[in-house]
């Protein structure tokens, strides 16, 4: 049985994930988990999550934005 998934709200969002702008209706954060260690995390307002890790913030957000376009992408192909 499918699971019914609410839509999230937008401020509790933008409260953790900050960085807008990069792709319409996404958030992303970017995270130093160690020394020169980061992580990127991504998020749609329905839960959808996309993620990376590795030592290039700027790579990993690239990549992390990139992501969730292909996201998108599939989506509008349904």
């Amino acid at each position: 049985m499918k699971r019914l998934v609410e839509r999230l709200k937008e401020a509790d969002v933008k409260s953790r994930f900050p960085l807008v702008d990069l792709v319409p209706e996404w958030f992303f954060r970017v995270r130093e988990i160690s020394n020169g260690g980061y992580r990127v995390e991504g998020t749609d307002l329905w839960g959808r999550q996309v993620s990376r890790s590795g030592s290039d913030p700027d790579a990993l957000l690239t990549a992390c934005a990139q992501d969730a376009e292909r996201i998108i992408a599939r989506l509008n192909e349904r």
